[in-house]
């Protein structure tokens, strides 16, 4: 698909960008609706007046993000939590990196930015840390003062300014930067609450990874992702903001989770109208040889990139 758009870059400010794919608002709802969703009026308000969400990528860093940005609100986000039992996960694998790097540096307390229903803060807590959270939905704000978790109702920018003298020797943002509209603004406020030292860890969906397999899912378009990760976006963020880059790495891709996402996408290639059936022998083919070509060796194409940052 080809086309220019005048949208301006998060990452490099740069306008000059390329659509790659396009949807329309009713393909979005059929695509929630074959995963067994079904959005609310109130929710699918928010397509209202828009013909098309685009997706773009800047041709200055490769940023990819939407054009027109259409984040969620409230009703978008509880019709997924409620018709998605497992749409806030107990734990995931950045959880158990970030706890065991704690651990090894004898860190004591932990900011966590869009803490949403605070399964991170209740695994630090149980492992001794203690815990502090900003998010903007004062419904998760309250749940999460009441399992004893020091959580405010604001932004990282609105913190730093209101507590200039308190820094924090770990903060961590799980699967919330491509949420936001401006991600890269979200990131150097973040960075604002580091004490010298400290540690910044970042969990993002995995462009290069099953997201990639899957780009179809409603998942991965507004009004629940605005934009999608790739690791120079990661290294480009953390240079800019002056922070040393530890260390940017990747969930292992199963092949059971090679099935499965080829599998959905082909599912949804169908629904749209991209492909007239599935081909389940040529999809069995590709997770075999990837079976048979790499046994245990997994490449780090799942779900999610991790980014480890140090404030110098």
């Amino acid at each position: 698909m080809s086309g220019t758009h005048k949208m301006t870059c998060s990452i490099c400010q740069t306008s000059n960008v390329a659509v790659l794919d396009s949807l329309e608002p009713q393909q979005i709802e059929q695509a929630w609706a074959q995963l067994g969703v079904k959005l609310s009026p109130a929710a699918l308000a928010l397509f209202t007046g828009i013909e098309h969400l685009d997706l773009c990528q800047c041709r200055g860093c490769g940023f990819r993000f939407f054009d027109p940005v259409l984040p969620g609100n409230s009703a978008f986000y509880e019709d997924l939590q409620r018709q998605i039992p497992t749409y806030y996960p107990v734990t995931c694998p950045g959880f158990e990196r970030i706890l065991a790097l704690a651990k090894k540096e004898g860190i004591k307390e932990v900011m966590d930015l869009g803490c949403g229903s605070g399964a991170f803060l209740d695994a630090a807590k149980e492992a001794g840390i203690q815990t502090h959270g900003l998010d903007l939905n004062s419904a998760a704000v309250a749940n999460c003062r009441k399992r004893g978790h020091d959580v405010q109702n604001c932004t990282a920018e609105a913190y730093a300014a209101s507590r200039p003298d308190r820094r924090f020797a770990l903060v961590t943002a799980f699967e919330v930067m491509e949420h936001v509209p401006d991600p890269a603004a979200f990131f150097r406020e973040g960075a604002l609450l580091l004490a010298p030292g400290g540690y910044l860890g970042i969990a993002v969906p995995n462009g290069c990874g099953v997201h990639a397999i899957w780009n179809l899912s409603p998942y991965e378009w507004p009004p629940h992702h605005l934009s999608r990760w790739y690791r120079d976006n990661l290294r480009q963020l953390g240079e800019q903001s002056g922070l040393e880059v530890v260390s940017i790495s990747g969930d292992p891709l199963r092949s059971g989770q090679l099935r499965e996402f080829m599998q959905r996408q082909e599912q949804m290639e169908v629904l749209l109208g991209r492909r007239s059936k599935s081909n389940g022998a040529l999809r069995e083919a590709v997770v075999w040889g990837y079976r048979l070509l790499f046994g245990r060796h997994y490449f780090e194409f799942g779900n999610s990139l991790h980014a480890l940052y140090r404030r110098r």
